[in-house]
């Protein structure tokens, strides 16, 4: 497998896990209301509702269909997908009504990945695939991603400054105003990660997320969609996720099932005809 296919691969892994859940009751609209300014200590505020109101369950056991579009190719196919909270995800990923292609095992320490198509497999740390994405992710982040949780991206550099209310959305900025319009001129020679999340107001759920890394000119873009229950907590049972970059890249997810509260296994064994990649 060339790094390229790794590349493009790993990026879909570490974004399958942006959203899921098998609802139970679909959560009621917020009306809308008018934009106005926040004080500084309602950050604080908001962020302890969004730790109250975060999605907290141990294990969980999913089915997904995902589709990619990458210049304006679109592939689509299914996953199976288990985790254990703050330990392991487990990614089965197969064609439509077809076998297991690929496997991987994302821990705090590294990513596995098995290509049964080539017999082939690589293990990675988070160093390593940060510097091929150029991206900033380790398993904290992953995991937020996947239970739709808050997280900072850059946690020593973005402190979140600011937080607005606009029609039904709270926005949680890591940029107050000033800081922006600095960061936009060409003479700022030290542009930062800007990272904005949206918030709904009515349940404390992130409904969307940006981060802006104005130094390589990379962004991220998340959008959640139809929000259900679940026995532990909120999900969006739908997501839409856009890197925009040198090679602009989407990916949507649809979740069908998820069991919550049950012990799984995470098998991974490498056959011994496979070949490394490194």
């Amino acid at each position: 497998m060339s790094n390229y296919r790794w590349l493009h691969m790993l990026a879909v892994i570490l974004l399958l896990t942006a959203a899921s859940c098998k609802s139970r009751q679909k959560l009621p609209s917020v009306p809308g209301t008018a934009i106005r300014p926040m004080e500084n200590e309602s950050v604080a505020e908001l962020m302890n509702r969004l730790d109250s109101s975060a999605f907290n369950a141990n294990w969980i056991n999913a089915k997904a269909s995902v589709t990619t579009i990458q210049e304006g190719s679109e592939t689509s196919f299914n996953i199976s997908l288990r985790a254990k909270r703050d330990s392991i995800i487990w990614i089965s990923i197969s064609p439509l009504l077809g076998i297991e292609v690929a496997r991987v095992i994302i821990t705090s320490d590294s990513v596995k990945f098995l290509d049964r198509l080539h017999s082939k497999y690589q293990v990675n740390t988070f160093e390593t695939i940060n510097k091929l994405l150029q991206l900033k992710v380790n398993f904290e982040i992953v995991q937020a991603l996947m239970y739709g949780n808050f997280f900072a991206y850059k946690k020593n550099e973005n402190r979140f400054n600011s937080v607005y209310l606009e029609d039904k959305y709270y926005i949680l900025s890591s940029l107050n105003k000033k800081k922006l319009k600095r960061s936009l001129e060409e003479k700022d020679l030290n542009k930062p990660v800007i990272q904005d999340v949206y918030i709904n107001s009515g349940y404390y759920r992130i409904i969307k997320m940006s981060v802006e890394d104005q130094k390589i000119g990379k962004t991220l873009l998340t959008e959640y969609d139809d929000f259900r229950i679940t026995d532990a907590g909120q999900f969006p049972f739908k997501s839409k996720t856009k890197i925009t970059a040198e090679k602009d890249f989407e990916i949507q997810i649809e979740y069908g099932k998820l069991n919550v509260g049950q012990e799984q296994e995470f098998p991974f064994t490498v056959p011994s005809n496979y070949e490394r990649v490194r």
